[in-house]
């Protein structure tokens, strides 16, 4: 069982690496422009800001957890570790973080297309600060688009690895965003809760489904996936014990990736 919670590990890291830390990304772009709007005060004010302690009580968990450590430098095998350099466990994190970073960017053409979808809609119905509110709504879909990838990482892990679903969510549950995902929608209906109240018609239905489509399409392609891995290992250099083994990571990345691709396409 250690062996495949290990290759689990793996695939979570990998799938949540994007997925979660692109979804962050999209709601720290998003609280920067509610900020604007003229309910942002007082308990709409309140509700954004325990969405962020959230978040961040997320990341003390994961960094400084002391059951079930995903960053823990000190328990990686020693090939591994003669990889990185002397780092720390928030270095190590960081890095992960920054393979969602990555495909935010990579895929931000698709999020604010998105937007303009959830904008035109908005101003369609009436409803004011339609710009700024599309913002926050872009930002809930990708919070649900982590979680989508999340779950279905751990059905392929359960069945891949021949993995009780308990152990999977006893082990990895602490990757989802579920609460971060609960307290944004919480702020975001408080700021204009007419962003609840009215029904798309089929045009509209159709046009944010294809945008919704089109970007978890782009988040669970190897593309973004390995291609994000790539340029984060590419970019952290400072993580590594020498230029050579980050150079070796980076052929270890594309030779996975080679694998992964071989595999989907037969």
């Amino acid at each position: 069982m250690k062996e495949a919670l290990s290759c689990a590990a793996s695939v979570m890291k990998l799938v949540c690496g994007c997925g979660n830390n692109a979804a962050w990304m999209a709601c720290l772009e998003a609280h920067d422009r509610i900020k604007h709007h003229p309910h942002y005060k007082g308990k709409v004010k309140h509700y954004y800001r325990q969405a962020l302690e959230i978040f961040r009580a997320y990341e003390m968990r994961l960094v400084h957890g002391d059951t079930f450590r995903m960053f823990h430098v000190a328990d990686m095998p020693p090939a591994v570790r003669k990889k990185y350099g002397a780092i720390t466990d928030k270095d190590y994190y960081d890095f992960w973080t920054g393979i969602g970073a990555t495909a935010y960017h990579r895929t931000r053409p698709i999020i604010t297309s998105l937007q303009n979808k959830y904008r035109l809609s908005l101003e369609g119905h009436g409803v004011m600060h339609a710009d700024l509110l599309a913002w926050v709504m872009t930002a809930q879909a990708c919070l649900q688009m982590s979680l989508t990838m999340y779950e279905a990482a751990l059905q392929d892990c359960a069945k891949g690895y021949r993995l009780r679903r308990k152990v999977l969510e006893l082990v990895f549950g602490q990757f989802s965003l579920h609460k971060v995902a609960k307290a944004w929608m919480r702020a975001l209906t408080a700021t204009d809760p007419s962003t609840d109240g009215y029904k798309l018609d089929a045009l509209e239905e159709r046009n944010i489904e294809m945008g919704l489509e089109q970007l978890h399409d782009a988040w669970i392609n190897t593309d973004t996936l390995y291609g994000s891995v790539m340029t984060a290992t590419g970019e952290y250099d400072e993580i590594f014990r020498t230029r050579g083994e980050q150079k070796k990571a980076l052929r270890e990345i594309a030779d996975i990736r080679s694998t992964t691709e071989a595999e989907l396409n037969k």
